[in-house]
């Protein structure tokens, strides 16, 4: 079954279609939140018109970005040639709509994280009716209400909300990995509560997972990792019955890499090298290079003592992650801000500088319901848990890499999501087949209206502080002639490279 029969209702007793409004109205509101009409703050998204930039240098025939554009956000040669090291699938709907878009009037980022934040949002409403249907159906209208509260959750409490909420350029590609992974969670669950063999995964997966590289590395290295898992016990199963499959998969897969390390070589010098560095090197972070920060700073000193990943962080990092206390008001921050400390000396003390980012919130006041349906998981039974075992050892692979990285923050959340996700998707059929029983019991059904109602106020308030985030008066669409000459004089290049480093932006210079 795919997401098309889900929403029409094939095969389905209670089909996604009737909650045809609700879908509408969450991409309404999603698209409120990205194009600003919602926004009360004055500012610019921090590097929202990169990716278009970057569109239009391409178009060009070049893979370099002016200084101007790239401002401190470049990885720079020491030459001053600036690129991005972020991943080129955000250009995806810019090859689409570029042709005709108005770039000179409008950014198209609004229109791309709005885009991935409805079609990974959508993905998971159908993963998680999948799940849920076949026992809420039981329960007639009572179970269509039920169902449609837990698309209220999905669409208002979950990551597409807050992807919407700012689309700083950061947001593209978490935005892109968010949809690919949301969809390879509902082909598993098709798998797990539906019809689907598991020789119907291994295309679809493998092109979700060469899809996430161009976006989140971190995030792919987990998809990646469970399709192989896949292609490997398929072999194990019938290698002559499924040879050519198992080949045109990996052929994908090995595409996607054998794309991603060009690029890389393309733009520094190294298939290996995927950005610049905090010491002087054939390519250098922009803070560092524009001497906005310096090569011996705390963030550069941990990366080199402990490495930009390591395991020893996860502990510290997943109490952060989970338990963080939301800083709605001033002294909630103060309250936070001591909390980390407190976390810092117990279980990060000998692990150098971990920047954590505002806004602060832990997923258990963000996320409450899908914590309460994830630790409910184990009741699942040990059939599902069997077949979502290969997706859930991605998840894992995902979750233990974003937990080891150095830095901390709200958007990274949406990293550890796919996880989360799976646990909870579990949870909620096991959930939904106690209240097809009638043994669901008053505990559990005050602890659900408490988890969804405080989620979808913890979003709402999140929303509301990520709109101003990334949108201080120092960020602009790009720098002037004159603030590019001065920081190039600074580093005394020649008035012929400062004219090639600082040459003006193809939008609204």
């Amino acid at each position: 079954m795919t997401i098309s029969s889900e929403i029409t209702g094939s095969a389905n007793p209670m089909p996604l279609r009737k909650s045809w409004d609700l879908i509408a109205i969450g991409m309404v509101l999603y698209a409120l939140l990205a194009t600003g009409l919602l926004k009360s703050v004055d500012g610019f998204p921090l590097g929202q018109n990169l990716y278009d930039e970057y569109f239009l240098a391409l178009l060009d025939g070049r893979m370099d970005l002016p200084a101007r554009v790239a401002q401190f956000e470049g990885h720079y040669t020491p030459d001053g040639i600036a690129y991005l090291y972020h991943g080129v699938g955000p250009l995806i709907p810019r090859f689409v709509f570029g042709w005709i878009w108005p770039f000179e009037t409008y950014s198209l980022a609004p229109l791309a994280i709005w885009l991935w934040s409805c079609l990974g949002t959508l993905g998971l409403h159908a993963a998680f009716h999948k799940a849920t249907s076949g026992a809420l159906e039981q329960l007639g209208s009572r179970g269509l209400t039920l169902s449609r509260m837990l698309g209220i959750a999905i669409w208002f409490g979950s990551p597409g909300f807050l992807l919407c909420a700012s689309t700083s350029f950061y947001h593209e590609p978490i935005a892109l990995a968010f949809a690919a992974t949301s969809l390879f969670i509902l082909i598993w669950a098709n798998v797990a509560f539906g019809e689907w063999p598991l020789w119907k995964t291994v295309l679809p997966c493998a092109a979700l997972a060469a899809l996430a590289l161009h976006a989140r590395p971190n995030v792919a290295i987990g998809l990646y990792f469970a399709t192989i898992l896949a292609l490997g016990l398929l072999a194990w199963m019938s290698l002559r019955m499924h040879f050519l499959r198992i080949v045109i998969a990996l052929a994908i897969m090995g595409a996607g890499g054998a794309g991603y390390l060009g690029l890389n070589a393309a733009r520094f010098g190294s298939p290996t090298e995927t950005h610049g560095s905090f010491s002087q090197s054939d390519v250098q972070y922009g803070f560092v290079y524009w001497g906005a920060e310096d090569t011996d700073s705390e963030r550069a000193q941990a990366f080199k003592d402990h490495g930009k990943f390591n395991i020893k962080r996860i502990p510290h990092n997943a109490t952060i992650y989970l338990f963080d206390i939301p800083a709605v008001t001033g002294q909630l921050q103060a309250v936070s801000e001591a909390f980390h400390a407190s976390v810092r000396s117990t279980l990060a003390q000998d692990l150098g500088f971990i920047r954590v980012e505002s806004p602060y919130v832990g997923m258990v006041f963000l996320w409450p319901l899908w914590i309460l349906f994830a630790v409910s998981a184990p009741a699942a039974g040990g059939q599902v848990w069997r077949r979502m075992a290969i997706p859930l050892a991605g998840g894992f692979a995902i979750a233990g890499l974003t937990l080891a990285y150095g830095t901390i923050t709200l958007r990274y959340r949406v990293d550890l999501w796919p996880l989360l996700a799976l646990l909870a998707l579990l949870g909620a059929s096991a959930i939904a087949k106690l209240f097809a029983k009638g043994k669901s019991g008053l505990f559990l059904k005050v602890a659900l209206i408490a988890a969804f109602l405080i989620g979808i106020a913890v979003s709402a308030s999140t929303v509301a502080q990520l709109r101003g985030f990334q949108m201080a008066p120092q960020s602009k669409p790009f720098w002037s002639m004159e603030e590019c000459r001065h920081l190039t004089g600074q580093k005394d290049f020649s008035d012929a490279d400062t004219e090639r480093i600082c040459r003006p932006p193809r939008i609204g210079h």
